[in-house]
Order: structure tokens, then sequence, then C-alpha cells
């Protein structure tokens, strides 16, 4: 007995004898190959299946969220309209240190001492002298 081609999807080798190959066979009769899903059990009641990308069942996540809020209500007081809001008061104050050395800064000249180079000129001035340097740089 020798080999042959399957006639119809021309894949897979049959004998000689044999009219389809077995993957053929299975698709003619309307026969699919089963969905082999594995169903894990809950962790916690392990009776149940549990919910997919969890490791518990609905009834055992009802159950823990039941639970949750009820202890995170026992530890509230009644009416307290701030629940889960930290107070102001409570938050420290963040102190910045700007007078430290400048000149040895890693960000060079880009943070300015408050002391200028200008002197005690006018936002005006300090407009005019720029115009007047780019005029120059225009002229060379």
């Amino acid at each position: 007995m020798a080999f042959r081609k399957c006639p119809r999807c021309e894949l897979n080798y049959i004998l000689d004898d044999q009219p389809l190959c077995t993957v053929c066979r299975k698709e003619v009769r309307g026969e699919s190959e089963p969905n082999e899903i594995v169903e894990e059990l809950c962790s916690e009641c392990g009776e149940h299946p549990a919910l997919p990308g969890s490791e518990y069942c609905l009834a055992c996540l009802k159950a823990m969220n039941n639970r949750l809020t009820a202890t995170n209500d026992d530890s509230l007081e009644p009416g307290d309209p701030t629940i889960g809001i930290d107070s102001v008061s409570t938050m420290d104050e963040i102190e910045l240190d700007i007078d430290g050395d400048l000149e040895n800064s890693p960000f060079g000249d880009e943070f300015d001492d408050g002391k200028s180079d200008s002197g005690d000129m006018s936002t005006e001035e300090l407009a005019e002298q720029e115009d007047a340097e780019d005029d120059e740089e225009e002229e060379e």
C-alpha cells in the first residue's frame, strides 16, 4: 500500500484505500473538534466555576464585596461628610530651598536668582536694547 495526498485538502497523506484524510472526514461529517475549555473551580468555595480572569466564583465575589463594605462602613461615623477625604490641615507643607548656589547648578543660567546683569532697566529699555543689538547683527 502506497501513500497519496488527500484529494480534498491536498495536504495530508492517506493510504490508497482511504477516500479522505481524517481531518477532511471530520469536516465532511460535520464533526468539530471539541474546544477543551478547562474551567477552574473557585479557590474560595471550590464548588462553582471561577469567573474568567478571576480565581473566585460570582457568589464568593459578592460575599467578599459585602464583607469589605461592611468593615469600611463600621470604621466610619454615620453622617460624616468627609468620607475618604484627607483634611488639608494634615498635609505637610513643602519648603523649597532656592537660596542655594545657582552658579554650580547643572542647569546653568536657566534659573535666575533675581539678580540680573541689566541693572535697574525696565522691560521697555531691555526691549529697546535687544532691538539695537539685533540691528547691529543685521548690519554685519
